[in-house]
């Protein structure tokens, strides 16, 4: 494995929306993303101030992706990390922790104070953001309103 990590750029987004169509219409999640639908969540991402977006690659094939954005908090930067997704047939090999560690370098060198993220409860994935040293926060709770 020759993994490279790297900023995307617009060229990118097509074929990020089908990564992450892949990724998330898979268990667990079973999600029904369309590619447009997917398109259009990146986009509406990457076009948000502060966006940072990277992709793990290897060889030519996205193996991993991180798309989120800082935003000011009183004197701080917070970077929201908004999706992050690994292959699914290329997960528990390193990739997502060697993307977070790029994620994680890249946002100090910018003066991000914190990051977050949400995900499902009881997941891998809540497994795999512990293991990287995110917590579950004690002073924050989600809440949703659906019309």
């Amino acid at each position: 494995m020759t993994l490279k990590i790297r900023e995307t750029v617009p060229a990118d987004w097509t074929d990020c929306a089908t990564f992450f169509r892949e990724c998330f219409n898979a268990p667990p999640w079973n999600e029904a993303w369309t590619d447009d639908s997917a398109l259009q969540r990146l986009a509406d991402c990457a076009r948000t101030p502060g966006f940072l977006g990277l992709i793990a690659e290897d060889g030519a094939e996205i193996v991993a992706m991180a798309f989120g954005y800082w935003q000011r908090y009183q004197e701080e930067r917070h970077f929201f990390l908004l999706e992050f997704c690994v292959a699914n047939d290329r997960q528990r090999q390193g990739i997502g922790s060697s993307l977070i560690t790029e994620l994680h370098t890249r946002l100090q060198t910018a003066g991000v104070n914190r990051i977050y993220t949400l995900t499902a409860r009881d997941t891998p994935a809540q497994d795999f953001y512990a293991k990287e040293g995110f917590y579950l926060s004690p002073k924050m709770v989600m809440m949703a309103r659906r019309y």
